[in-house]
């Protein structure tokens, strides 16, 4: 029968059913390896239930049959335990179905033991204590309750170190997680222990599930209500180590306390270790300060580093770690590989100049022409140009549609190459049959002038190139040698061969390029000047020369010396 009402049945019972509430709580809440705690919660819940209800007993016969119920928590706790820490911790890999089966070995056979009492293993005896105000059960442990025990704290112990071991360097909020789970393992550890050695202030009355509710309490509050195990520290870190960012963390002495593996492939040779180092030794190469830009407040920087030959450019964003409010503890450092956004960012940049100049050519240096032809064109039709002034008026519009003709050609060539990437098609080509082309279709032009040519490349020179290209090239460098050529002046073609490249040369003894246009000859931006008769210029002839040369594994360059001419090389592969 029960016996009156006590306190200490009351509080276990009470506590035993908020522990369930908590208990449903954490399993409709939480998720994850978290929600696990829920079942610990369920089996402090049963054992201090259990011994409520065993403390309201005067009949040895009910007593025992509660302490069975208790056991159902008692026995399963361990294993729950370490099930729990080993998830929290990320090491599902190491719970496989035998590993659970083992842990639960040895809380299967207590309890088939406690239960069936004919061997006494677990009590070897059992008796009712009535000498204090409640009755309480005397208990002679047998060898498998010593058993029980050793299983049950070392499994506790082990989870301890565990979480020990592997938050050692947590920081912040995870080393508070910590502190609360190893504070909830080691209290109720310690009181179950000063209960097996008879140290008991209230006798025969086991005070550990009550330090384990409590525990399990604080555990909880921590779950549901301020949320300090949303992202569990194993979360974290794999979240960080999977990161595309590096992440370094110096302390106050600027000393690498952690950095994760992207950092480690940023600072290179991956076999050594960073920790301890000073962050600015690592960094000198790039001249990189992190001193100079340390602050109480977030703060970005670019940086750039070669590494092995490349240059990369890292956004680097430096936020104070405080240990206080005024006090800064250290500093985190992420650098994020902006080097694709800047590569793009310059291409970007170069395609808006690109059509900008395209624009200001076409609007500019091809429209002119055009409307000059076409208002010719129009007196023409209109009669009030004789056809004796017509006849006047062809060698200039004859010349005007060749410079359009030269204009639009470029213009074409050189949008493909900048816009789409032309592809090269090399083939073997003959120079000499080639020069000797383009100087027949620039005849005019060279009778015009009064000019000397002399092809001094030898027949049958045969180069690596892309026909078109080069044929190009040939056209636009002749081009300019006439352009800047007086009247009587000599213009040389030739070609030195050593090894396997061939150096083409076309000299002018024109009136040359003065030192401050030799500079800007073969720069992006485009510029021109007018011939010694004031012949137009496209301002892309050179640009397209250095695209083509240089897409055909090859260079080129310049000579000159005003009032003395100039002289243009390029190189090329030779056909063995």
């Amino acid at each position: 029968m029960p016996s009156a009402f006590n306190i200490f049945a009351f509080l276990l019972i009470i506590s035993g059913l908020i522990s369930l509430i908590l208990c449903w709580h954490i399993i409709n809440k939480l998720v994850g390896g978290i929600r696990f705690f829920a079942l610990i919660m369920l089996g402090i819940a049963i054992w201090a239930i259990g011994y409520g209800l065993e403390l309201t007993c005067t009949n040895l016969a009910d007593m025992v049959f509660y302490t069975n119920i208790q056991y159902l928590g008692i026995a399963t706790l361990p294993s729950l335990w370490i099930i729990f820490v080993l998830k929290f911790i990320g090491k599902n890999n190491w719970l496989s179905i035998k590993t659970v089966l083992l842990l639960f070995l040895e809380p299967g056979l207590t309890l088939f033991f406690k239960i069936d009492q004919r061997y006494h293993l677990v009590y070897k005896n059992v008796v009712l204590d009535t000498s204090n105000q409640l009755s309480l059960l005397q208990i002679t442990p047998g060898p498998w309750y010593y058993i029980h025990t050793v299983y049950f704290y070392l499994l506790l112990l082990i989870g301890i170190l565990l979480l020990i071991f592997r938050f050692k360097k947590a920081h912040g909020l995870f080393r508070r997680q910590n502190e609360i789970l190893i504070i909830g393992a080691i209290v109720p550890w310690a009181i179950s222990i000063t209960y097996l050695f008879h140290l008991r202030p209230l006798k025969q009355i086991d005070l550990t599930p009550i330090s384990f509710i409590i525990t399990s309490f604080m555990v909880s509050i921590g779950f549901l209500r301020y949320k300090l195990f949303n992202i569990i520290p194993i979360a974290r870190e794999k979240i960080i180590e999977a990161l595309s960012e590096g992440i370094l963390v110096i302390d106050s002495l600027n000393r690498i306390i952690d950095l994760n593996p992207e950092m480690q492939n940023i600072l290179g040779n991956e076999n050594k270790s960073w920790i301890g180092k000073n962050v600015n030794a690592i960094f000198k190469e790039i001249e990189f300060d992190v001193s100079a830009h340390l602050s109480t407040s977030d703060k970005n920087v670019e940086v750039l580093r070669d590494i092995n030959g490349k240059r990369y450019c890292y956004s680097v964003k430096i936020t104070p770690l405080f240990e206080k409010k005024d006090i800064i503890s250290g500093n985190i450092l992420l650098f994020r590989d902006i080097t694709e956004r800047k590569e793009s960012l310059l291409k970007l940049e170069s395609l808006n100049q690109l059509k900008d100049r395209l624009f200001s050519i076409i609007a500019h240096d091809l429209r002119s022409p055009l409307i000059s032809l076409m208002d010719i064109l129009n007196l023409v039709g209109e009669g009030m140009v004789t056809d004796n002034e017509f006849k006047l008026l062809l060698p200039k519009i004859a010349k005007n549609i060749g410079y359009t003709s030269g204009l639009v050609e470029n213009l074409l060539y050189w949008s493909k190459s900048q816009l789409s990437g032309m592809v090269t098609d090399p083939t073997r080509v003959d120079i000499f049959a080639m020069t000797e082309m383009t100087l027949e279709a620039f005849a005019d032009m060279i009778t015009g002038k009064d000019l000397k040519v002399n092809n001094q490349i030898a027949t049958g020179t045969l180069v690596l190139s892309d026909k078109h290209m080069l044929q190009a090239v040939f056209r636009n460098l002749i081009t300019n040698a006439i352009k800047f050529c007086n009247s009587g002046d000599k213009i040389t073609i030739s070609c030195d061969i050593e090894g396997n490249i061939a150096t083409i040369k076309v000299a002018d003894t024109g009136i040359g390029i003065s030192e401050e246009n030799l500079i800007k000859l073969f720069a992006s931006q485009t510029f021109t000047t007018m011939g010694t008769i004031n012949e137009k210029g496209t301002g892309l002839g050179l640009l397209l020369c250095k695209d083509f040369i240089e897409k055909n594994n090859g260079k080129i360059w310049v000579e000159s010396v005003l009032n003395q001419g100039s002289t243009f090389y390029f190189s090329l592969p030779v056909v063995v």
